[in-house]
Formats: structure tokens, sequence, C-alpha cells
């Protein structure tokens, strides 16, 4: 099946962004400094091994074929953008509306088990972002931050999971 026929130039393209823009937003969130180039590798380094795990749902791996690519310098610029909104912008709001819209409009138009399979994915993107730098040198200390958990929620949320 060509997904892509599926879908409009500019869906597809915010299908291909949306794991950038859900690790920035979970980078964002709880940003530090110390944790911007962990997060960033935790993120490369997924989307490289997803690519194995994933593609067994067809719709997936044609994402990952086009999924937007991010050096270093790019993720970090969008963490910071969202993190420093000074204005009346809200980033993490906008970020979840992409998300909300991406759900609703894989759910309308692909079956549920290739719909389910890219919004886990996405999903997974945040943990593994999250889990990139744990939040406290104790060693208790959970890998997620309740900031972070909260959000990842929100993505679940989002995206009708």
């Amino acid at each position: 099946m060509n997904y892509t026929d599926e879908f409009s130039e500019g869906e597809w393209e915010l299908l291909g962004r949306l794991p950038l823009v859900v690790a920035t937003m979970i980078s964002a969130v709880d940003y530090s400094t110390m944790s911007e180039q962990r997060e960033y590798k935790a993120f490369a380094t997924f989307l490289g091994k997803a690519g194995d795990k994933r593609r067994k749902s067809d719709f997936v791996a044609a994402i990952l074929d086009d999924v937007v690519e991010a050096d270093q310098e790019t993720f970090v610029s969008h963490c910071t953008a969202v993190s420093s909104a000074m204005s009346g912008e809200k980033p993490i709001e906008t970020a979840l509306r992409q998300v909300k819209a991406a759900g609703l409009m894989l759910d309308q138009r692909l079956d549920k088990r290739d719909a389910k399979a890219y919004k886990e994915f996405i999903v997974d993107v945040a943990i593994a972002v999250a889990r990139a730098h744990k939040e406290s040198a104790l060693p208790f200390a959970s890998s997620v931050s309740k900031v972070e958990d909260f959000h990842i929620r929100r993505i679940e949320t989002a995206l009708g999971l």
C-alpha cells in the first residue's frame, strides 16, 4: 500500500516531523544544558534502532523513511525555542495540538493497527528522550522526571491512546 496517497503533502510532512516535535517538547519541559546532549543522542539512537523494531508496521516503516532528520544544533534550537518562549506563545500547547491533529488524522485514514503502531512509536520517542538524563544523582531517583511523565501522559491523551 502506498500510504503517501492517503495524506496530503503537508499532512505527510507533519507525520514525518512529529518525532522531532515530541522529542524536543519532552527535552524542553525539563530543560537543562547538561541533559540536551544526552537527550539528542537518545533521540538519534532511538530513531536508528526504531527502524528495525518498527518495520513490522508498513506504515511506520514508510514514515521512518521520511522522518525529518535533525542534527544536534537543530534539536537544541528547537528545545531553546520551546523553553524560552517569553511572549504569549505557548509552544508546548502548539506541539500538543499538532500531536492531537496527527492522532485524529491517523484514526480517520488508517486501520486501527497501523494508527496504533505509529502512535506507540511517537510515545516511545518521548520516553526514550525522557530517560536519557537521570533527574538526580541519587541512586534511587527516577530516570523520568514528574514533569516529563506528565507531558508524556498528555501526548498519549492527545494521540487517543
